[in-house]
């Protein structure tokens, strides 16, 4: 019975996650407020895809019985444990910024590669917009292709394996035709990003670091793509 209802939560999230890119071709809202048609479609595809992310919490709510939405919460404390072997690691709480000012660099300097020959324009405006595009972006990709599986996985198996698998495999699948990095790069970095977020969500068993370091990881990725150059 566990396993069939898993299957079908598994079925439901990956449906799920495919209405980000029907909402990317096709968005909810049609606001048009600044010069820049690129900047008009982020706009857009944020605001249509915040319901996305309100119907994966609804379905993790329905199916996860036990925890439902327990672990969205801001706690960030916790062992961070070693991503090979049983020795070493540290603490989110102490170890998480220079993880996250890693990756950072790492996804900046991808993006950088992949867009940097159209050139960039920057706009204070365009510039302004990262933070709450990040944000949204976060909060929407986190609520999507991270929480549900963490916290099914807890609830429902007792296992680390299906959270982190989950958590990382559909994240980098989707990034395979994302904007940037995307391609197989694209899509191997964010599968890594993914299982380092959802192990966040299971050692702190809350949302604080998957959130925050995917906004940081946002803001150097969209500060390069809202300034491109048409």
């Amino acid at each position: 019975m566990r396993a069939a209802r898993l299957s079908v939560f598994s079925l439901l999230m990956v449906l799920t996650a495919g209405l980000l890119f029907v909402v990317s071709g096709a968005p909810l809202f049609r606001f048009s407020p600044f010069e820049s048609p690129l900047v008009n479609r982020m706009l857009n595809y944020q605001l249509s895809a915040l319901p996305v992310a309100g119907l994966a919490l609804l379905l993790t709510f329905a199916f996860a019985g036990r925890i439902r939405l327990g672990y969205l919460n801001l706690r960030r404390t916790g062992p961070m444990r070693p991503l090979v072997g049983r020795s070493g690691g540290g603490r989110w709480e102490s170890d998480a910024w220079v993880l996250g000012l890693i990756m950072t660099a790492v996804v900046g300097v991808a993006t950088f590669v992949q867009v940097h020959p159209a050139g960039f324009t920057f706009h204070w405006a365009y510039v302004a917009l990262v933070v709450p595009f990040a944000a949204m972006n976060a909060f929407t990709e986190e609520a999507v292709f991270r929480l549900p599986y963490v916290t099914m996985g807890d609830d429902h198996t007792g296992s680390r394996v299906y959270g982190l698998a989950m958590g990382s495999l559909v994240f980098g699948v989707s990034h395979f035709w994302g904007v940037a990095p995307n391609g197989l790069v694209g899509a191997v970095m964010s599968a890594f990003l993914g299982f380092v977020l959802a192990k966040s969500i299971q050692e702190t068993t809350g949302f604080f670091w998957a959130f925050s370091l995917h906004f940081m990881l946002n803001l150097a990725g969209m500060l390069l793509i809202l300034n491109r150059t048409p």
